[in-house]
């Protein structure tokens, strides 16, 4: 098993342990996307979030941008980076859930607002966890 550096903070962020980006929230493996793709999801025009509980002490990523949605390796580096930061600065990180953010749709939206559309979507899922 490969280890998983640590992130380098970003001068523009907070550098707040609740900041930053570390291997305990990457979601890694196989069995961790297939156990989420079986559990609940949400979706909007942009993104499909698929997420489930876990037996972890905080929340964990997985990001899915395709090389047929997005054929720029700059325009899915450049999702993956907006995708992580919503994360990254949401309270959902405190939550015990596995996450896969899926890209449907080609954004070509300003980065703002696809950040604001995960934000609520992110929202959405942390409700949905909440009441159950």
């Amino acid at each position: 098993m490969h280890a998983v550096p640590e992130a380098v903070p970003d001068s523009q962020f907070n550098t707040a342990t609740s900041a930053k980006f570390t291997a305990a929230h990457r979601l890694l493996s196989k069995d961790g996307f297939d156990r989420a793709f079986q559990a609940e999801h949400i979706a909007d025009k942009h993104f499909k979030i698929f997420f489930v509980r876990n037996n972890k002490s905080n929340a964990r990523l997985g990001i899915i941008a395709s090389k047929k949605i997005l054929p720029g390796a700059v325009d899915r580096n450049r999702i993956k980076r907006v995708i992580r930061e919503a994360f990254r600065q949401h309270g959902i990180k405190a939550q015990k859930l596995d996450i896969v953010v899926m890209v449907r749709h080609a954004c070509a939206q300003e980065p703002v607002m696809r950040n604001g559309n995960l934000k609520i979507l992110l929202s959405r899922v942390e409700n949905r966890c909440a009441e159950s």
